[in-house]
């Protein structure tokens, strides 16, 4: 059997952790929900036991370890900040504390990053020396992989496009405290709100794509402002991050085409020069990016890649 290496996705309401080998086979998996609100030793504890569970099982030795986490990543493996999802996450040493659980080394990337590395790898990017990967979910997040390599940035920030500044100034406040930021605009959430906002009536996300689908000018027109925000900003970012690709992941992408046309012909218009016809394209992995991409980092870490 191929190496396997130790995979694990840390995020707010659920920590899965797997055996993923080289070519992005999960050979098996377990998780377990996240004890949010106990704190991160609490978090690291659920990690690492449920880690020895898994490495109990293995059909082979395993020698390194990759983490996708919620939180910013520093350069040491370290939590620099994060949201309240996860109480006390920011300032935890995680990298250091799970070598300290596990006796092997760790790498840590934040959860898109980790992402984003397995869509540029294997996934809608592969093959391309450069991909932005933007993640809508319940929040934004954004992630930039060049050479097979997620870049870090120097604060563990780049390709954060979530927090972008939107053409729209209606005074949204981002869940970062920032304000009008892409997040606030194009998240699952932020629809959400804006729905509730304009009718009254508070639906999900999956309803008000269900609505639009049926002619509701309301629902139509909050997916609408959506896509305008989200290609403006991807068309505007990409002037400065100059990608080859666009991917676009997470659980808004469920509105498809109603969200993603309009988006294109929104990033053409900002974007400059021959970057106009840079693609904006689906991912092609689901929940699991994350896990896969953890353990494509340990593999090219311990390989002694940059």
């Amino acid at each position: 059997m191929s190496e396997v290496a130790l995979a694990v996705d840390i995020g707010g309401t659920k920590i899965l952790v797997g055996l993923v080998d080289a070519a992005g086979t999960i050979v098996m998996s377990r998780q377990v929900a996240t004890p949010a609100r106990d704190g991160a030793e609490a978090i690291i504890a659920a990690v690492a036991a449920l880690a020895k569970d898994v490495l109990f099982g293995a059909p082979s030795s395993v020698s390194r370890c990759g983490v996708g986490t919620a939180g910013v990543v520093g350069e040491h493996g370290e939590i620099t900040s994060a949201t309240d999802h996860l109480s006390g996450w920011a300032g935890t040493r995680l990298q250091q504390r799970l070598i300290e659980e596990l006796g092997m080394p760790v790498t840590v990337l934040n959860d898109v990053q980790a992402s984003g590395l397995c869509e540029g790898v294997l996934g809608a990017a592969s093959g391309k020396r450069s991909a932005l990967i933007v993640a809508l979910g319940t929040g934004v997040g954004g992630s930039l992989v060049r050479n097979g390599q997620v870049e870090r940035g120097a604060y563990g920030i780049a390709g954060s496009v979530g927090h972008h500044l939107s053409p729209l100034r209606q005074g949204r406040p981002c869940p970062c405290g920032g304000t009008d930021h892409l997040e606030a605009y194009a998240s699952g959430t932020a629809m959400e709100i804006e729905y509730a906002r304009r009718t009254g009536h508070e639906r999900n996300l999956r309803e008000i794509a269900a609505l639009a689908e049926t002619d509701d000018a309301e629902a139509q027109a909050v997916i609408a402002e959506a896509a305008e925000v989200l290609g403006a900003v991807l068309g505007s970012a990409n002037n400065v991050v100059d990608a080859e690709i666009i991917v676009v992941a997470g659980g808004v992408l469920a509105l498809g085409d109603r969200l993603l046309q309009p988006a294109r012909a929104a990033a053409r218009r900002e974007a400059l020069g021959l970057s106009k016809a840079v693609e904006i394209v689906p991912a092609r992995f689901g929940p699991t990016a994350c896990l896969i991409g953890a353990a494509l980092a340990a593999f090219g870490a311990a390989s002694g890649a940059p």
